[in-house]
């Protein structure tokens, strides 16, 4: 359903016909939004990338390339510029990198996430919040209004502390089960795009 605004919606990207589509809304290439997900604001979602069941974006977000937001995942744009009491100087900003994973339940206040950084099953990630390069943010935990999380890291815990550095796409997969860089990559071409392909004959 589309209320209203301006959308730019990739002929190839596969839309649930329940998904409410509010505001300036681009989604690119081969791109899915399952159903019953809520997307309002001013959202860009790259190629490849999957949004399920009942995910609710909005607000400003920048989201990139073969990355995975799960069921249940809560995402706004976050904080304006010292007004109402908000303790910012420049307006938060959600950027989501490229193959990042957000894991079903998980919480984003104007949060950014570099490439391949993960986020847990039921994780919440508070107001500036900023993941580097190929962090971990573990299930269940939640993090501090304008904590930075180092590349390669894993935190945890309530609030996050580090767990480990230096830590490697081996310690992802023993973590989460599955690389989850290989898999947004599969699921993204491999299976998604593979079946929009057979569905639309191209």
């Amino acid at each position: 359903m589309v209320r209203q605004g301006i959308l730019n919606i990739h002929e190839t990207a596969d839309i649930h016909p329940s998904v409410i589509l509010e505001g300036n809304i681009t989604i690119g290439a081969f791109t899915t939004v399952d159903a019953g997900s809520v997307l309002t604001g001013n959202i860009t979602i790259g190629h490849h990338s999957l949004v399920r069941c009942n995910v609710t974006i909005r607000g400003t977000h920048q989201i990139g390339n073969f990355t995975h937001i799960y069921d249940n995942v809560c995402m706004e744009g976050g904080r304006p510029a010292g007004v109402g009491g908000a303790q910012t100087t420049k307006p938060d900003r959600s950027i989501i990198g490229d193959n990042c994973w957000i894991n079903h339940g998980a919480t984003m206040h104007g949060a950014r996430m570099a490439d391949r950084a993960a986020v847990g099953l039921n994780a919440s990630l508070d107001y500036n919040t900023r993941l580097g390069e190929d962090s971990i943010v573990t299930n269940g935990s939640a993090t501090c209004a304008n904590q930075v999380v180092p590349p390669n890291t894993m935190v945890g815990g309530v609030p996050a502390v580090i767990i480990k550095e230096n830590i490697t796409a081996d310690d992802r997969t023993a973590y989460f089960g599955v690389d989850t860089v290989a898999w947004t990559r599969f699921e993204g071409a491999d299976l998604i795009e593979t079946r929009i392909r057979r569905r639309l004959g191209i």
